[in-house]
């Protein structure tokens, strides 16, 4: 909801309110916080440099850090005055994903005369959150630089603030660090082009005592898969901004007269009832205005991968034994990954060159498939649409193609350079190149790879343009082939962000297989992400990334947390037999895992233990799930208590693997009573069912 009386602006959802107001010509923030019925601005409040502004300026007397920097000739001082607001049927379209549907958007008009510039604020206002964006348009006769220009800005007042990020590396992906904000600036922030493996473009600021169900939490996530920036800065005052956007680096980019150009959306979410609560309106909101339609309330395909069990030696006799191996086994898809192509022996080569390679598959991938559907399954296939081997056709064809600068060789990062996409030429023959693979075969389902970082970007623009071209590829795959679901992969989970699950409803969460690694993985993502969108796989043990042996159950149980599937030649009977039940299991349970209210119980980081429920809509059913650590020196088997989380109070719930019925306020406040194998990383799984 939208209302403005005079000269304030209040946005309304479900459960707060955030409201800025006009005064001297400046927009001041006023509110963000549990919703109010009316807001009245304080208009004493002093026109100073600690004023709580609501788009930071630079050069004007606000010394904290700007929110937007432009410069020219005449120096890099901006004074953007208030002009005029209009309340749009539809939010603008920015060119680049943003949360689906036509809402009802505040758009604010702010100019520097002296410039010529035009700067326009849009506000979003949803039930679950608050979607932010801006647009700057050159309306003078000269060009100018933009050295910043970020989506969104929140003044809080005086107090105690902790921020929460998710940092890591590859195959430790989104770690939840948790830190008291102090005086100075912290950025969180990536440089390489992508959201990246070390940061991820998610922040939650939390009073200090908050938790999963009490206080405080202000989440902030960035629709963009590019460099970001996440600033916050406490001042003298104890006044703390928060800055979020796209991070323009290096020269700025060049506004010519008569452009314009947009922010990603940010989106904003406020619990007064804990970091659970924001998680459930980030997911909500996911599923209702972000991910593709087309896939949101259809079940995952359980698939099963080809990579860790056959790496590049793929052959027609080898996939064949994998695919009658998975028959019956309730796998709904065989993905043959990578190797499949070009010369593909290894890494070092045929990226680019998307056919097959007959030395392989002489019968081509239509025997592949033909061995699939005989056995009751679908087919998917991996490509790297983004990267070009140096030792590849289409590098010997198109030198010219990838990214370069400085007239220097491109850099090397696992023997691959990145195709420059922000030449459409680019884009339209990868496209091409897929299309033609996709025609000539019955292919449901695509894994889309990104394994490395951009170098060699040759200004801030081109930044920014490959990230469109990019999106435009996704664009046309998923106009093109409406049926084909895209799994999203970045050397595991380093380009996890909203903006790949606007095309693909699913993204591999990591390259690390291992179960209590990714009870750690799975945790932390789904701060901000829901389950639906995190692809998990059982993999072989001892695992190839870990060396850790864990039980087949325990690895089913962590990625039945999600969407299930398996990476595994299952050869073993008892393995079989095990992945039967597992993915019986999870098809029953499925739309509730994939779409209900997800409840955090135990954190593997500091619990030692791992523990989630999930409760339908209608609080009718519900999936839980534990897993333990380490197992205690006990005489017979370990005992362990859970409250519930999320259930009906009055409902009566019943424990299928007990029989014990209780109601949902019992089982929440006495718990379920597990007894568990006495074994490191023992489980156990509850369904619960109202009767």
């Amino acid at each position: 909801m939208i209302t403005i009386d005079g000269n304030t602006y209040h946005l309304q959802g479900d459960a707060y309110s955030y409201c800025f107001y006009v005064k001297n010509g400046k927009l001041l923030h006023g509110y963000y916080g549990q919703r109010l019925e009316k807001f009245v601005a304080v208009c004493d409040a002093p026109m100073d440099d600690f004023a709580a502004y609501e788009y930071g300026e630079f050069g004007r007397g606000d010394f904290r850090s700007p929110s937007i920097v432009v410069r020219d000739n005449g120096g890099i001082a901006t004074d953007f005055q208030f002009v005029s607001h209009e309340i749009l049927a539809i939010k603008p379209r920015i060119g680049m994903p943003q949360l689906r549907g036509e809402h009802q958007t505040l758009a604010v008009y702010l100019r520097d005369e002296k410039r010529g510039i035009k700067l326009t604020l849009f506000y979003t206002p949803l039930s679950q959150g608050l979607c932010r964006s801006a647009a700057i348009e050159n309306e003078s006769a000269e060009s100018v630089f933009v050295d910043k220009f970020l989506s969104t800005c929140v003044d809080f007042p005086s107090g105690e603030y902790d921020i929460l990020h998710l940092s890591g590396r590859p195959n430790k992906e989104r770690d939840i660090v948790r830190e008291r904000v102090s005086e100075g600036i912290k950025t969180i922030s990536s440089t390489r082009g992508t959201t990246s493996h070390e940061h991820n473009c998610f922040c939650a600021l939390l009073q200090p005592e908050a938790n999963e169900e009490y206080g405080n939490a202000y989440g902030f996530n960035l629709i963009y898969s590019g460099n970001f920036a996440i600033e916050t800065e406490k001042d003298a005052l104890g006044q703390i901004r928060l800055n979020a956007g796209e991070q323009i680096l290096y020269g700025g980019w060049e506004l010519n007269a008569g452009e314009r150009i947009y922010t990603p959306e940010v989106v904003c979410v406020y619990s007064a009832k804990g970091i659970g609560e924001m998680s459930r309106q980030f997911h909500t909101l996911y599923r209702k205005h972000l991910l593709d339609p087309r896939f949101v309330d259809k079940i995952r395909p359980i698939v099963i991968n080809s990579w860790e069990s056959v790496v590049y030696d793929v052959c027609e006799e080898t996939m064949f034994r994998f695919i009658e191996n998975a028959k019956g086994l309730g796998i709904d898809t065989v993905v043959l990954d990578d190797g499949w192509f070009g010369k593909r022996d290894n890494d070092d080569c045929s990226l680019g060159d998307w056919v097959v390679d007959k030395r392989k598959l002489p019968n081509g991938l239509q025997a592949i498939i033909r061995k699939c559907k005989e056995n009751g399954m679908k087919f998917g296939l991996w490509f790297e649409p983004e990267m070009v081997s140096p030792d590849s056709d289409l590098n010997r064809l198109h030198p010219d193609w990838v990214l370069q600068s400085c007239h220097r060789e491109s850099v090397q990062f696992r023997n691959q350079w990145v195709l420059d996409f922000s030449k459409k030429e680019v884009v339209d023959y990868v496209f091409a190149s897929m299309k033609k693979v996709l025609d000539e075969n019955d292919i449901s389902y695509v894994k889309w790879d990104m394994n490395r970082p951009l170098t060699d970007v040759l200004n801030a623009k081109k930044y920014r343009a490959y990230m469109l071209g990019v999106y435009d590829l996704y664009e046309r795959l998923t106009t093109s082939f409406p049926n084909l679901f895209i799994e999203g992969c970045s050397s595991g989970g380093g380009r996890f962000d909203p903006a790949i699950l606007y095309y693909s409803p699913m993204i591999w969460t990591s390259d690390n297989t291992d179960a209590w690694s990714r009870t750690m993985i799975q945790h932390s993502t789904s701060l901000c992400y829901p389950l639906q969108s995190m692809s998990n796989h059982v993999s072989a043990c001892p695992n190839i990334q870990t060396g850790r042996t864990i039980s087949f159950a325990t690895r089913g149980t962590v990625a039945m947390m999600g969407c299930l599937g398996y990476e595994l030649h299952v050869e073993n009977e008892e393995e079989r037999v095990a992945v039967r039940m597992q993915t019986a299991t999870y098809q029953k349970d499925a739309d509730v895992i994939l779409t209900g209210d997800l409840y955090r119980l135990k954190n593997p980081f500091t619990d030692g233990a791992f523990a989630q429920i999930v409760v339908s809509e209608d609080k009718q059913k519900a999936v839980f799930c534990y897993v333990r650590k380490d197992s205690e020196p006990t005489r017979g088997k370990i005992v362990e208590r859970v409250c519930l989380r999320g259930l009906g109070e009055d409902v009566l719930y019943k424990a299928e693997e007990t029989g014990e019925i209780q109601t949902g306020k019992t089982w929440m406040c006495v718990g379920v009573q597990l007894r568990l194998e006495k074994s490191d990383y023992a489980c156990a799984s509850l369904h619960f069912s109202a009767v």
